[in-house]
């Protein structure tokens, strides 16, 4: 059984390497191969000998369509199987399956719930707008001052006004809260403060309280 197989891949191994369709070696001349694969053989050898002729250079002098005859043969079941491989493992054929959506994502709202289930959601934050501070600087010409704008939004006079600052250095370092006192601002009006600071290392301040009496 071995050598029948053997004897089959020799003779498709050697076909055409000789004029006129030489068989490979060891062959006996004018027999015809015998076994299962027997048919199988012959037509490949009638195949692959067509056109065969008692030029030494036969391989050689073949034209090419008759080269690419052969490669046609090898490459082509390659191709197929790969081709139909590809579609199989793409789902081409499975037509039946459904396609799921993407998943909808969570809202604003349903995030914040779930994140903060016990959050009132009337919870409102006072805040205060009769007293705007801006321009807030440290200024070092002598001793070191804390200086900014203080506005007046209402239509009347504030009496007293508590600002507390706090202080950090160059590198936001937290150097320590100051405080200071405004008093009769005038109605729709703007005033300038300023006060010194025992932070020296002082670098920037920010409004932490605004106080309205």
């Amino acid at each position: 059984m071995f050598k029948r197989i053997k004897q089959f891949f020799e003779s498709l191994a050697y076909a055409g390497l000789k004029p006129s369709g030489g068989k490979p070696p060891g062959a006996a001349a004018g027999t015809k191969p015998s076994g299962r694969f027997a048919p199988i053989q012959e037509r490949l050898d009638k195949f692959l000998n067509k056109g065969g002729s008692s030029d030494p250079l036969y391989l050689s002098n073949r034209t090419f369509m008759q080269k690419a005859g052969v490669w046609l043969i090898i490459g082509l079941p390659s191709f197929v199987s790969l081709a139909g491989l590809g579609l199989v493992l793409s789902g081409y054929f499975n037509h039946d399956a459904p396609v799921a959506p993407p998943p909808v994502g969570l809202s604003n709202a349903e995030t914040a719930q779930k994140m903060l289930p016990d959050l009132n959601k009337d919870l409102h934050i006072a805040s205060q707008h009769d007293l705007e501070v801006q321009d807030v600087h440290i200024i070092r010409v002598g001793s070191v001052t804390l200086a900014g704008l203080a506005l007046n939004n209402t239509d009347h006079a504030l009496k007293k006004v508590e600002l507390v600052f706090e202080l950090a250095d160059k590198n936001g370092s937290r150097q320590g809260a100051v405080t200071t006192v405004l008093t009769n601002l005038a109605a729709r009006s703007t005033v300038t403060f300023q006060f010194p600071i025992e932070q020296q290392a002082a670098a920037f301040a920010l409004v932490r309280e605004i106080n309205v009496q």
